[in-house]
């Protein structure tokens, strides 16, 4: 997992404080309180988010269940609200999975509506996987790669580019648009011995816009051997 100096700039400052009002017009709604369902499903004690932000809505939740939630975040904005929603100053820290370095290890790691910010998302899920106990969940979500909203998006990328090409300004933020092969993640987790369940997007929510609904969700089991 890698972090170009120039994404790391734009997490830091111009996303962080778009996340502190893009939370309050997402809410919580049908796709949010089923993850939030997912992760506690199994009673864990102890979780760990990738990608916390300021800790609303998913670890708000948990942490209304009596879950101790831990978590990192790359936006130190992000990170301060999220200790103080959480109630959490030492488990929580600023940077990414790659950088824990602890012996813990969780009832549940998840990483939900972050993926599509991080690229070769498998490291990722490699590190969750080795910070889960056996018996543990991981749970976490991706953008379809075959689905009309990645094409809609490439669309997007051709029209930057075309545009810089003919000096043409435009305010395109296209950081964090990964998307990524469920068959390619479904070959990984069979190799890592992990059992796994999947739902779409618009299974969960029944919003039948295909453009906007690319969503693939995993609920995976670390099996003792």
């Amino acid at each position: 997992m890698t972090i170009s100096s120039k994404e790391l700039e734009y997490y830091q400052t111009e996303y962080s404080k778009f996340w502190v009002n893009q939370t309050k017009v997402y809410g919580f709604g049908k796709y949010e309180r089923f993850l939030t369902k997912l992760i506690a499903h199994s009673n864990p004690t102890r979780v760990f988010e990738v990608g916390i932000g300021t800790g609303w809505p998913i670890g708000a939740a948990l942490h209304r269940k009596n879950i101790h939630v831990n978590g990192c975040d790359v936006a130190v904005s992000s990170v301060k609200l999220a200790r103080e929603t959480l109630k959490n100053q030492e488990g929580i820290y600023t940077g990414t999975i790659m950088d824990y370095t602890e012996e813990e290890m969780y009832d549940v790691t998840y990483c939900v509506r972050v993926s599509w910010y991080i690229n070769n998302f498998q490291d990722t899920l490699t590190k969750m996987i080795h910070m889960t106990k056996p018996n543990g969940y991981i749970v976490f979500d991706i953008m379809d790669k075959y689905s009309l909203c990645c094409t809609k998006h490439q669309m997007e990328r051709m029209k930057e580019t075309y545009y810089r090409l003919l000096g043409i300004k435009d305010d395109f933020r296209h950081y964090g648009t990964h998307f990524y092969s469920i068959p390619a993640i479904d070959i990984f987790l069979r190799k890592q011995k992990i059992v796994y369940k999947r739902w779409s997007e618009r299974t969960i929510t029944g919003n039948k816009d295909i453009f906007t609904t690319p969503k693939i969700v995993y609920l995976c089991r670390k099996v003792d051997s």
